[in-house]
């Protein structure tokens, strides 16, 4: 089952970005839609040797660490 969790937008200088945080099973995942057009990005926080954020599915590893740096630096302002 998913449950929507919270939505957001977090502004940077050269873009924006929407967030909606699900719930889906125990796996807490990040839908983000971009405001420069990209396709959405589907981000997790993995834990490994340390915590990571990667995309679901795989191929936009860049990107996911990238922003979901941002919605860290986001929700600790919070």
């Amino acid at each position: 089952m998913m449950t929507i969790q919270e939505t957001f937008t977090v502004e940077l200088h050269d873009i924006n970005f929407d967030v909606t945080s699900h719930w889906i099973g125990n796996a807490h995942v990040f839908r983000l839609t971009f405001s420069d057009g990209r396709p959405p990005l589907n981000i997790i926080e993995a834990m490994g040797y340390r915590p990571f954020w990667t995309s679901v599915p795989q191929g936009r590893q860049i990107e996911a660490e990238f922003f979901g740096r941002k919605i860290n630096e986001y929700q600790s302002k919070k």
